[in-house]
């Protein structure tokens, strides 16, 4: 619909401007270039948040629905899904506190460490991979 160019080559964009040409220029005062390196940042996240939100949110439904043992529609309007997600969430906290599913705690585990690796993934993936390489050294 929006043609070009696209979001992620706008926050490309951004991010390439300021690694390349303001970094450099900002280099001597500490406070504005850390300022300029935590943009930077945020602008990686958001790309990343865009190339896997609909992954992630689809792989969450599932696992609200396997735990839930329902079959329930994945949302296909955007807002719709994060509401929709808050709320199924705020349920399945409220039946853990109440003891519903005591008898499944190991599906609740799989399910809360995959929406966890999820969430690595866009806000901190080197900090994933080093827990990887942690987890392959313990084995």
């Amino acid at each position: 619909m929006y043609d070009r160019p696209s979001a992620q080559a706008l926050i490309d964009g951004a991010r390439l401007h300021l690694e390349t040409l303001v970094i450099p220029a900002v280099r001597g005062d500490p406070k504005l270039y850390f300022q300029t390196l935590v943009a930077i940042n945020v602008l990686k996240i958001v790309g990343r948040e865009l190339d896997h939100a609909e992954t992630h949110q689809i792989a969450e439904w599932a696992g609200l629905n396997l735990i839930e043992g329902q079959d329930l529609p994945f949302p296909a309007l955007q807002s719709e899904r994060i509401s929709a997600l808050k709320a199924r969430n705020a349920a399945l906290c409220t039946a853990i506190r109440a003891g519903v599913y005591d008898q499944t705690e190991s599906l609740i585990l799989e399910h809360v460490r995959q929406v966890t690796i999820a969430q690595l993934e866009v806000a901190n993936p080197k900090y994933l991979q080093t827990l990887a390489h942690e987890d392959h050294l313990e084995r």
